[in-house]
């Protein structure tokens, strides 16, 4: 299914999906020594490989940039208020998914479902950051640093997972977007690609084989780091021409589902990955006719139930220790405006799935719709995000709590039971 709808989002989040922002990101560059260098976009970030690692599922975030609506995701069910605030964009309890007779999914959401059922998915409602600034880019920064209490700390939360776990090798961090994402800030062993073409070296001309010699012979010799992570980084380049592409799994032909076989593919040549950031990349921004029942919020449900089902196929087996979280800047506002839209909020929902979850539940500390309960007309946030990825990094990680103190520093966090021990 190919996303195609343009009347959503923003000034502040369309800068954003065309790559413009106040962070700076930067292309990466295969740096292949003695003044050479191969420039990829987005590319590699590269380091030396060694052992050490830490026993770990693949952490997998997707990134659901651009404000995921939560209450029509995972509507509160019997609740005359949520139909009173959004009288043209509330889904009428009959036509959602019935989970506990208190919450229920968005009819898109069917495999959601199954996995709710088979106790493969868990639901966190009223999450979010711990201050809402309703600004795209000021929360998802701030969402991926995971640094409220240590505002000068300049790397990502992923980076510093990545640290605990003894990551060192090239393609333990993997980002799957347009521009680097900020969870792996400061990281020196995290690839960003979206199309395996970037990052492969083949624009070479026709004796490819001496070309790639001729490389090596240049580094081998020395003992500078750049020689050294130069010969890493051809590894890694060749490593990756050579995965198998080929899947039986129908994804949709959205961003996000070639973003998420992109994933299944690395995964299935056994790459090292140990964390990745993949971006939705939908029209979640919804602004002016939300098309929650049929449209664009609608369509955006179905893109990530289709391919989230789509990836549990393709990796087969490799889900029992892979553990996918969604996070996304704010929520929505509760009441809808004049333009059948849904503008900024705060509040929202997060689904943390994989073969080692503690699943078939919804664990909120709910607020309640009513006006007092609001904050500033939206739905209020109860549980900090970083309580589940705290959840997710404890269990499935393999951490002690110490570790996950420095991943997340200043915060204390609370064992929310999403997951299983890894054995």
């Amino acid at each position: 299914m190919k996303q195609e709808h343009d009347n959503c989002g923003c000034e502040e989040f369309q800068s954003l999906s065309r790559g413009f922002s106040r962070r700076g990101f930067l292309g990466g560059v295969l740096a292949l020594g003695g003044g050479l260098a191969i420039s990829v976009e987005p590319g590699f970030d590269y380091a030396l490989a060694a052992p050490g690692e830490t026993r770990a599922d693949v952490i997998v975030m997707v990134s659901m940039r651009g404000g995921m609506d939560g209450l029509m995701a995972v509507p509160v069910l019997g609740d005359s208020l949520l139909q009173s605030y959004r009288p043209t964009t509330a889904v009428r309890d009959s036509e959602n998914l019935n989970l506990d007779n208190h919450f229920g999914l968005h009819k898109n959401l069917s495999d959601f479902k199954k996995m709710f059922d088979d106790q493969e998915l868990a639901i966190v409602h009223a999450v979010g950051t711990p201050t809402g600034t309703r600004s795209h880019f000021d929360d998802q920064l701030s969402i991926e640093l995971a640094a409220y209490d240590n505002p000068d700390t300049t790397t990502g939360w992923q980076t510093r997972y990545l640290k605990a776990i003894g990551s060192t090798e090239v393609l333990t961090g993997f980002s799957a977007s347009k521009n680097k994402a900020a969870g792996f800030a400061g990281s020196t062993i995290a690839a960003t690609f979206d199309d395996l073409t970037q990052v492969t070296i083949d624009s070479v001309g026709s004796d490819r084989a001496s070309y790639l010699q001729l490389l090596k012979e240049m580094h081998k010799n020395s003992d500078h780091q750049w020689a050294k992570t130069g010969l890493s980084t051809i590894e890694a380049a060749e490593r990756l021409r050579n995965v198998a592409t080929e899947t039986l799994a129908t994804y949709p032909e959205s961003a996000f589902g070639r973003r998420m076989k992109l994933l299944a593919t690395l995964l299935k040549a056994g790459t090292p990955i140990k964390t990745a950031n993949i971006d939705f990349g939908g029209d979640l921004d919804v602004h002016s006719e939300a098309g929650v029942a049929v449209g664009t919020m609608a369509d955006n449900f179905k893109d990530l139930n289709d391919t989230i089902a789509a990836f549990k196929a393709d990796v087969g087996p490799l889900w029992a220790n892979t553990t996918i979280t969604t996070v996304t800047e704010f929520g929505r506002r509760l009441r809808e405006n004049a333009s059948a839209g849904v503008d900024h909020g705060w509040g929202s929902a997060m689904f943390v799935m994989g073969g080692g979850v503690k699943g078939g539940k919804v664990v909120a500390n709910w607020p309640g719709l009513e006006e007092r309960n609001l904050h500033n007309g939206d739905l209020a946030v109860t549980l900090d995000y970083r309580h589940v990825l705290s959840d997710v990094l404890r269990y499935r990680g393999n951490l002690s709590t110490t570790e996950i103190n420095a991943i997340f520093p200043g915060f204390k966090f609370q064992d929310l039971g999403l997951a299983r021990q890894l054995g």
